[in-house]
């Protein structure tokens, strides 16, 4: 099985979801799985999106002017990893309620009409059938418990965009409270990490 990773935390040091994301790595490679690919946003973030951008999604691959092909050049290598992966591990901050702008930007350049996606008679249909992705959200505050989780649009945004485009198969495992004293937050790495060694273990069972 092969990995893609995307780490979108701004932050080069001190980053819980990237302390996680590396603990699911280092088990996943002691596993003898594959890592296709390891993207660190903080380091090379994608562009945003452009007008020349939409122009190019919205032209057909044979009809595309050189301009139009380069200006997809870091999209394609985006669409060609995400197709290439068998599992897609996000590790992602909270910002402000949501997911952070680069994250965005990548969902941007993979959520492509005719590449992971179509429209039928019967409404859209996901093209990415088959994978699975997991989804490791860190949050200053705890917004996995009412009245505070209606505030949470992490989990749902992701999930929402990743079945868009077939991927069904999507597990969040959050880690709240990163904002506490040590002792919180030791307790929420414990539980998360723990939630990882269950899911690593179901893919040998």
């Amino acid at each position: 099985m092969k990995l893609l990773q995307i780490d979108a935390s701004a932050l080069t040091q001190g980053s819980h979801s990237k302390n996680l994301t590396h603990y699911f790595h280092q088990a996943w490679s002691n596993a003898g799985h594959e890592t296709l690919a390891q993207l660190d946003f903080a380091q090379n973030p994608p562009p945003h999106m452009t007008e020349a951008m939409i122009g190019a999604y919205f032209t057909r691959p044979e009809e595309r002017s050189e301009a139009q092909k380069d200006v997809l050049t870091r999209s394609d290598q985006y669409l060609n990893q995400l197709k290439d992966a068998d599992v897609l591990l996000i590790g992602t901050a909270m910002y402000n309620f949501t997911i952070p702008s680069t994250l965005k930007a990548w969902i941007d350049h993979v959520l492509r009409v005719g590449e992971t996606f179509v429209y039928t008679e019967n409404g859209p249909q996901g093209l990415l059938a088959n994978k699975r992705a997991v989804i490791l959200a860190a949050s200053g505050g705890d917004y996995t418990q009412p009245p505070m989780d209606a505030m949470n649009f992490v989990g749902p945004y992701l999930k929402t965009a990743l079945n868009f485009i077939g991927i069904d198969d999507v597990t969040v495992i959050n880690l709240p409270g990163m904002a506490g004293d040590e002792a919180s937050q030791e307790k929420g790495e414990v539980q998360a990490r723990q939630s990882v060694d269950a899911w690593l273990a179901q893919l040998t069972d």
